[in-house]
């Protein structure tokens, strides 16, 4: 089977593209999102990830309750480029074998296209093992204002974020840009667009 990376920036509308795509009947995966279950002590597909991390960085990234703390983890890749290495090579090891695994569920149920999602898929290599990449772009007002609406967070720290990411070397890598600075729908038509060159 085909599967392609969808990848932007913070706030760019990836999330959305991977919504709709959905809805059109493609499976896809949020690779930020299994960043969270291969890190989740409770599972046994969390419980080595938690352990790794834990005993790289100790009781700093725990929050009351003994679970990883998002909100720390992402201070430390923003503010310490050594830690965000050291937390990487925990990570992503574990993400791509977990999104590997999910791929070749896809293919032994017979679909033919599918979509993985990421805002590190370029950093961390695994697009090299995609048939190729869409990069959904936005104006930095819009993924500003959608940010900070979306999450609760500060100007000032959405714009830090969307420095520590590296949209040039998407675009670099990418076959497609998609642009999302319009509606909800004329993404969907974009998108639309995309899925038709490839055939289906």
């Amino acid at each position: 089977m085909d599967v392609w990376g969808i990848t932007g920036i913070i706030g760019s509308g990836k999330s959305t593209a991977v919504e709709l795509l959905g809805a059109m009947s493609f499976p896809c995966l949020d690779a930020d999102q299994v960043s969270r279950i291969v890190v989740d002590k409770n599972t046994e597909e969390g419980k080595l990830g938690f352990e790794k991390v834990y005993r790289a960085f100790g009781n700093e990234v725990l929050n009351n309750i003994g679970d990883l703390d998002r909100r720390k983890l992402r201070m430390i890749m923003m503010t310490n480029p050594e830690e965000r290495r050291r937390l990487e090579e925990i990570l992503h090891p574990l993400i791509l074998a977990y999104i590997e695994k999910t791929v070749n569920e896809w293919g032994s149920q017979g679909h033919e296209l599918g979509f993985v999602e990421g805002t590190r898929l370029v950093e961390s290599g695994f697009h090299r093992k995609l048939k190729g990449l869409l990069v959904v772009t936005a104006e930095d007002s819009k993924i500003i204002s959608r940010v900070v609406k979306r999450d609760s967070m500060g100007r000032d720290e959405v714009k830090l974020m969307v420095e520590l990411q590296n949209q040039t070397a998407m675009l670099r890598e990418a076959q497609f840009e998609i642009p999302n600075n319009g509606t909800k729908k004329q993404l969907e038509k974009r998108l639309e667009a995309f899925v038709t060159t490839q055939g289906f």
